[in-house]
């Protein structure tokens, strides 16, 4: 069986959703950059989670942290007194966020909006996702108007 260190594994994720924002940042006219975002950066992310959530759902967090669960914040708190439920947590935001970067990118293209103005809203996704998709969203109706 393919085992990474927790380490390890944090390190590859990060690597991975990196690659794929320079992609969308660095290399706006790079005819393949879509597919590599979706096709490897974003497929990477998805192994790289379903590992990371095996050996969250195979571990146990703190003794005392309380029922883990995701009905209530003190569920969810108990959930994340596991590292490894973490790092799953941390690889499924690298994976929603480069995704949320890659419909920028997609709908950004479709609606003709030119790339300096994608920039922050890629910048604000990476850092603060939901933040960066509505920045876009913004931006598109504005565009639009």
């Amino acid at each position: 069986m393919f085992a990474l260190s927790q380490p390890r594994l944090f390190q590859l994720s990060s690597f991975t959703a990196l690659s794929g924002w320079l992609v969308l940042i660095a290399l706006p006219q790079w005819s393949s950059g879509p597919q590599f975002v979706l096709g490897v950066a974003l497929v990477l992310l998805c192994a790289l989670y379903a590992l990371a959530l095996k050996a969250a759902l195979t571990s146990r967090g703190a003794a005392d942290a309380g029922k883990p669960g995701f009905f209530s914040l003190r569920g969810v708190l108990a959930l994340f007194s596991n590292p490894k439920a973490v790092l799953a947590a941390w690889i499924h935001i690298l994976a929603f966020d480069l995704l949320a970067g890659l419909y920028i990118q997609q709908q950004g293209a479709m609606q003709g909006i030119g790339h300096v103005w994608l920039i922050p809203c890629y910048l604000l996704a990476l850092m603060f996702g939901p933040l960066g998709l509505l920045l876009f969203l913004l931006i598109s109706l504005g565009h639009s108007a």
